[in-house]
């Protein structure tokens, strides 16, 4: 709530105490709720719900690996940002699953430098993205995909490029640039359109974090950890012939 675009507001409501525009602001989101959760969007919200559920699927497939605290974090930030999304909090939501984006694919890049780990865990690591989408030692590169799961190397050009435009268009959220790939409303209002881009960025980032989990844990996990997860990737990349045949080898 703190971009230019609610001085409108707020410059109307300036001989109010701090409380009632508060209580104000707090009624427009309830009434931008009411038209986001109408039954239209029942679809929408429905599909996207279900990947809070995915990574916390995850996060108990991997709980034996301390980079799962970080997919801990990110559902509930995935839930935070579907929550401001419907409340009419545009911004906040893309930043959110921005957010998400990160946190994912950091917890995978991390698992395999143990010494990074550690030191991220302490505080005294950053997350650089520049390294989340490295061609050449990333996640996504052909180097880690050779490592863990050498049949989807085929694959990661294509998602390393999926992240890097998500996380760019995300991005607009972040540092206040001039609306491109997300506009945004001047105020406090339920946007269809910014509604419906928001899910199929989440759909997208859904896309991207499974993938990348695939390629670090799916031949890793223990069989009594994979009924779900084998579910869960069949649903969202059975299109790729060795998720497939992997995922259902067991059936």
């Amino acid at each position: 709530m703190g971009d230019q675009n609610d001085k409108p507001v707020l410059d109307q409501r300036v001989s109010q105490s701090p409380g009632a525009v508060l209580r104000g602001l707090h009624e427009q989101c309830a009434q931008v709720v009411i038209s986001s959760t109408q039954a239209a969007n029942e679809a929408l919200l429905g599909e996207s719900y279900v990947f809070a559920s995915d990574i916390e699927a995850w996060r108990e497939a991997i709980s034996e690996h301390p980079e799962a605290q970080l997919l801990a974090a990110a559902a509930a930030e995935y839930v935070v940002s579907m929550l401001n999304v419907c409340q009419g909090q545009y911004r906040n939501g893309f930043k959110g699953l921005r957010l998400v984006l990160e946190l994912c694919i950091q917890s995978v890049h991390l698992s395999a430098n143990l010494v990074l780990r550690e030191e991220w865990l302490r505080g005294e690591r950053d997350t650089v993205w520049a390294n989340l989408v490295d061609p050449e030692a990333g996640p996504f590169s052909t180097r880690f995909c050779r490592a863990f799961y050498p049949e989807l190397c085929e694959h990661t050009a294509h998602f390393r490029q999926l992240g890097q435009t998500l996380y760019r268009e995300l991005s607009e959220c972040i540092h206040g640039n001039v609306p491109n790939q997300i506009p945004l409303p001047s105020s406090l209002q339920f946007s269809k359109e910014s509604f419906d881009l928001w899910h199929e960025k989440a759909r997208l980032v859904r896309l991207v974090v499974h993938f990348a989990f695939a390629v670090r844990y799916l031949r890793v996990l223990p069989k009594p950890k994979r009924s779900m997860i084998d579910s869960l990737l069949l649903d969202q990349l059975g299109h790729i012939e060795a998720i497939r045949v992997e995922c259902t080898s067991g059936v």
